[in-house]
């Protein structure tokens, strides 16, 4: 088999996946059908590969780039807008992810957000435009944003983990979540939030640096970058398991709230 046709074989069997993934089932692709991937020594890269933020317990598992950030450190990065971010965002190729992606998610709020929340990978559902959760975890957030008198809307910048969807919902591999690293960091930088709240096992990853740090985190309070951070369960984890969580997230927020309270807003 010579290069083309390696390549075109590869691009059929992602057409494949696409299939089964929208349909449930797989057509016969003609091999005129199938676009080969652009190989990989003429695509254009966007530079040195991001290094991820650390805390205690967790490893930076991303491509070297020295110097390495330090526990809680972000990276300085160049300056930006959101809607610049998130232009940037729909053009990266960062990963494999794009190959299947039919739109990016990079978030949905203003600068100068009280609180940026870190959600898991987008929903099937969700439009560049959207909200990156399913609408009844939405609603469910809505309700914990709302008893901590913050304004869904006005208040809170939410973006996920990594900005494209995965297939199956399945969660990130770790090069899918060290390519949308700098992203993140970007848009804090960008918001400039008073706190950072961080949704489940991917969204963890993506501040920690590894989803592994989960268990050690969920609930406990700490910071990230220079400002207060929480880690908890997803709404659909809680409304799963409403008598054994509930409570726990609350108390958890509560504090979170003391905690930015104490953090004087950016200009004072």
């Amino acid at each position: 088999m010579d290069r083309y046709q390696a390549f075109v074989e590869y691009g059929r069997i992602l057409a494949e996946a696409d299939d089964w993934l929208r349909h449930g089932y797989r057509r016969d692709h003609d091999a005129a059908e199938v676009r080969p991937p652009i190989p990989p020594e003429v695509r254009s890269e966007p530079g040195p590969p991001e290094t991820v933020d650390r805390v205690a317990g967790g490893a930076d598992r991303s491509a070297p780039a020295p110097p390495a950030p330090g526990p809680n450190e972000i990276v300085p990065e160049t300056e930006g807008s959101l809607e610049d971010i998130g232009s940037r965002i729909a053009e990266c190729r960062k990963c494999n992810l794009y190959l299947l992606r039919e739109t990016t998610v990079p978030g949905i709020g203003p600068a100068g957000a009280t609180l940026m929340v870190v959600t898991p990978p987008p929903a099937d559902a969700a439009g560049f435009r959207d909200s990156p959760l399913a609408p009844f975890e939405a609603e469910y957030l809505d309700k914990w944003l709302k008893a901590l008198e913050l304004d869904p809307r006005g208040d809170v910048f939410i973006t996920p983990a990594v900005k494209c969807r995965t297939p199956g919902a399945r969660p990130p591999m770790d090069e899918e979540q060290a390519a949308c690293s700098g992203y993140l960091r970007k848009q804090y930088k960008a918001v400039r939030p008073r706190a950072v709240l961080a949704l489940g096992g991917a969204a963890c990853g993506a501040l920690s640096g590894d989803p592994r740090d989960f268990p050690s985190l969920v609930g406990r309070d700490w910071t990230w970058g220079a400002v207060p951070a929480l880690v908890l369960w997803t709404p659909a984890e809680v409304l799963a398991n409403p008598g054994r969580l509930r409570k726990p997230v609350w108390d958890a927020l509560q504090r979170l709230k003391a905690a930015w309270n104490a953090v004087p807003e950016p200009g004072l």
